[in-house]
């Protein structure tokens, strides 16, 4: 593992290596800035949408409980007027006595018990009928609108009257609606104007008070408006729901017409979740009712078995949670904007002056050292560039120290050379005018030896090193015609030398060696004549000199060492020097731009370049 780990670490530390300083600083400051930020955010978002939710939930479960015991209270008290009127004088008779009493005495009965409930009712309650009914079915209005009686039908009044004498005096709430009611005609109003739309009955069987057998059911409707009324201005949220609802999942009640009253709820999952979670403490849950995701608290009411229920989607909980995401997103996004601000600005000062030090020591790499970096920061990176311009002015004292050395060294070496001519050449030279003396009766000794006078005259000279073209060329002139009489129609010379460059200063001995170099080496192997061709021109304000021969050529692996390594095994030559102290010559005295360079095909040609300044 430790293995694994090293070779893991060595591969992203090469490849951190390969980026750019810059992009590296700019890269770890943004990921020291924005990613703590960014675990921050999530974190606070999480906290924030857990502790919304969290509050909602127990705000939900205690609003649903106070609605609970509100709407329980109610209950109670509907409960406690159903049994004052279950133990009253007059329906404890009326029951019992119901097959002894004329119709005009069951007449006055119903009178007298609406007078007694209006008191009860009509301020208290949203009751709008109170029916008795005998074991024999017989109907007794107790309190209500004569003129529109409550009219069950039969089926549903049959089932719930049985229900009511099985329960033997408990009460039992049921839900009902205008589909349960037997009308001859539709109402000539709307049955909401006439408190006989939606409602809710309270029924139980009444006991004889002396035998405690059954001796009929009583009956008592109430509007369900007067439940709904108890939380239909509670806001619970956008798009949230309150309602109630029994465990067969029936809507007692509710503020909204897509939940209908008296009809079954339209997902009995909630209604499975609910009953499951009768006996637990914790009041609220989530589910999804038509795809949607809902928070669902509910309160249990356990005498009338009924739940009351708010279901708050959770697009109303997140559309909170989503404003804190956004301005949680707009914060992180303002300070990433600002962190790689900063970060660009701050790695500027490192990554800028790093740049003018790096193309300060490309260019010192390319051989100018006459760069230098102005930098008075107190930094490292000033210190730093501090220390290369002492080092780059060190370089360039101890370059033009070496220069001057080696300026000195040839100078010395050239004088030496110059001072010392080749004995083998004066001995040739003297007996070629021997020869010439006896053949020729000394007609071109006067010549010869004036040529001969001339060029000793060069080869010790003082003074300036430097001589104009157009005595350069004469002394060129002059080793020609000895080495004519040496070679006898070896080879011709053409000179090409253009009238303005006549005048311009040049290194004194500068073309001799090289033209030395095409008669020995390049005309002498030959048996044919030769030609050379000597051309002087100016070019793009530089001076060209152009030695031409059809000698033999230089071999290629020759051509690449003829500019590094001297030859001094020719004894035939007039001095010491050759190419490769020509070139240096050059390039000591006027720089390395400057220089001598060499084309040749063997058999063919060779072609001897010198560039030199313009000196007038």
């Amino acid at each position: 593992m430790k293995k694994i780990f090293n070779s893991v670490l060595i591969n992203i530390v090469s490849i951190i290596r390969n980026i750019k300083i810059q992009q590296r600083l700019i890269l770890i400051l943004i990921m020291l800035s924005v990613v703590p930020l960014v675990i921050t955010s999530i974190f606070s978002y999480n906290q924030s949408s857990s502790a919304i939710r969290s509050k909602t939930s127990t705000y939900s479960s205690q609003v649903m409980n106070q609605v609970g015991v509100n709407i329980e209270r109610e209950l109670n008290r509907l409960e406690n007027d159903s049994i004052e009127i279950e133990f009253s004088s007059l329906t404890q008779n009326v029951l019992t006595n119901i097959k002894n009493m004329s119709a005009w005495e069951i007449e006055i009965v119903q009178l007298t018990m609406k007078e007694n409930l209006v008191k009860k009712f009509s301020f208290l309650h949203d009751v709008s009928d109170v029916l008795l009914y005998t074991n024999d079915r017989r109907r007794i209005v107790a309190y209500g609108d004569r003129s529109f009686k409550l009219n069950l039908k039969k089926e549903f009044l049959d089932t719930y009257l049985k229900e009511l004498e099985e329960k033997e005096g408990t009460p039992v709430w049921k839900s009902s609606n205008i589909d349960v009611e037997e009308r001859l005609v539709k109402f000539a109003t709307s049955a909401e104007q006439m408190n006989k739309s939606d409602c809710i009955l309270l029924g139980r069987a009444v006991l004889s008070l002396e035998t405690r057998e059954i001796i009929g059911t009583l009956l008592i409707r109430t509007n369900e408006r007067y439940f709904s009324n108890i939380y239909r201005n509670i806001d619970m949220g956008k798009n949230a729901d309150i309602f109630v609802v029994d465990s067969d999942g029936i809507v007692v009640s509710s503020r909204n017409t897509k939940i209908p009253v008296a009809k079954q709820y339209k997902d009995q999952m909630l209604i499975k979740e609910l009953l499951n979670r009768t006996g637990s403490q914790d009041k609220t849950f989530n589910m999804s009712i038509d795809g949607k995701k809902y928070m669902i608290a509910f309160s249990y009411l356990k005498d009338a078995d009924w739940f009351v229920v708010s279901t708050i989607p959770y697009s109303y909980l997140n559309a909170e949670v989503k404003g804190i995401l956004t301005n949680i997103m707009l914060l992180v996004m303002g300070c990433s904007v600002l962190a790689v601000l900063l970060s660009y600005i701050f790695t500027l000062t490192l990554s800028k002056p790093l740049k003018r030090l790096i193309n300060t020591m490309n260019e010192v790499k390319r051989g100018n050292l006459s760069v230098s970096i102005i930098d008075n920061s107190t930094d490292e990176i000033g210190e730093v560039v501090g220390n290369f311009n002492t080092m780059l002015n060190e370089i360039k004292n101890l370059m033009e120290s070496v220069k001057l050395n080696e300026k000195q060294k040839r100078e010395a070496e050239i004088k030496i050379l110059q001072a010392q001519i080749n004995p083998h050449f004066l001995s040739n030279t003297l007996n070629t005018v021997k020869w010439l003396a006896g053949a020729q009766k000394a007609h071109n000794i006067e010549a010869l030896v004036s040529s001969l006078i001339k060029l000793l005259h060069v080869s010790m000279g003082k003074g300036d090193d430097f001589i104009t073209m157009g005595e350069e060329v004469e002394y060129i002139k002059s080793y020609i015609n000895i080495q004519e009489y040496r070679y006898y129609d070896k080879f011709r010379v053409v000179f090409e030398i253009e009238e303005d460059i006549l005048d311009y200063k040049v290194l004194r001995f500068l073309i001799q060696p090289v033209v030395e170099n095409a008669i020995i080496h390049g005309i002498g192997p030959m048996t044919e004549q030769g030609l050379i061709s000597i051309k002087g021109f100016k070019y793009n304000d530089v001076l060209k000199i152009r030695v031409t021969d059809n000698g033999e050529g230089i071999p290629r692996e020759r051509l690449c060492k003829i500019l590094t390594v001297d030859d001094y095994e020719n004894k035939s030559k007039f001095s010491g020097i050759g190419i490769n102290n020509v070139n240096e010559r050059i390039q000591i005295n006027f720089g390395d731009e400057f220089g001598l360079h060499i084309e040749s095909v063997p058999k063919l040609y060779t072609t001897v370049e010198l560039t030199l300044p313009i000196i007038s």
